[in-house]
């Protein structure tokens, strides 16, 4: 079996290249900007799909927030793979809530009506993102400013996610099933802003930001309005209480216990060290 994995470079593309290919899996690695190790996929480069696609049994698709107008594009590319008999697309959690706001709800739609074997998986707020898009705040001014106000979010691992993929792509019994992954117990940002600090021996503190204080500083920063609608429409969900939602799922299709922000810390605990 060969398997695609579109976002190979992202968040959550290169755990699932790892997971599959400790599972014995053929991979291809693809994004805009592959490397050596794999090979160029571009939404908005339709000459890109076609080599990549060629042979593919399994796809791990990552729709494409970087592209203005998205529509139709997960449903053109499935249409391009008649190859592919099992896809799964990353969503996320919410994402059924607002419809008309998170561009995900359509990409979800066309996944749904491709007629291939989808699973579809709706994570909570990454772990990793205090890691990769957090880190300069927390490193260089020790606090992190987000208009979540004091509620709570079942943060997950991205490695957790890709053990799903992994396993919804190369066994039976995921076929048109939509899970929702999270971590084992919700947090608020000020909570978990104190295990991170724990970790790397400091303090670290969240301030809670005004909605549209936050938005305009996206604007400001050069976020398009769609971005900056979507954006606060996830914030919205968190201040509304519903990524405080806690599931077994992650163990439920793994076999092993979703990993707790603490490990994630531990792990990483240079990346918050004080420069």
């Amino acid at each position: 079996m060969t398997v695609l994995v579109i976002g190979a470079t992202g968040k959550t593309g290169r755990p699932v290249v790892e997971a599959l290919t400790a599972r014995g899996v053929k991979v291809r690695a693809a994004s805009r900007r592959p490397g050596a190790s794999g090979v160029t996929f571009d939404w908005a480069d339709r000459d890109t799909w076609a080599p990549v696609l060629e042979g593919v049994e399994g796809l791990y698709l990552v729709p494409p927030y970087a592209v203005p107008d998205g529509a139709g594009l997960v449903r053109d590319l499935l249409a391009a793979a008649p190859d592919v008999r099992r896809v799964v697309l990353l969503s996320l959690l919410g994402v059924d809530l607002l419809p008309d706001v998170i561009p995900m709800a359509a990409w979800e739609g066309e996944a749904r009506s491709s007629g291939k074997e989808w699973t579809i998986l709706r994570p909570n707020w990454f772990q990793q993102n205090f890691g990769e898009g957090f880190a300069p705040a927390l490193r260089e001014g020790g606090t992190l400013e987000l208009p979540a106000a004091d509620a709570a979010v079942a943060f997950v691992d991205t490695r957790d996610i890709a053990d799903v993929a992994a396993a919804a792509l190369t066994e039976q019994g995921h076929a048109r099933k939509v899970y929702v992954l999270t971590g084992p117990r919700a947090l608020s940002h000020a909570e978990a802003l104190h295990v991170l600090g724990e970790a790397a021996d400091r303090k670290l503190t969240y301030t809670a930001l005004d909605p549209g204080a936050f938005a305009d500083g996206m604007r400001k920063a050069g976020a398009d309005d769609r971005s900056v609608t979507w954006q606060r429409g996830l914030f919205t969900l968190i201040r509304d209480g519903e990524n405080a939602v806690v599931t077994d799922t992650v163990e439920h299709v793994t076999g092993h216990p979703a990993r707790p922000l603490e490990s994630y810390a531990r792990e990483n605990a240079s990346i918050w060290h004080d420069q």
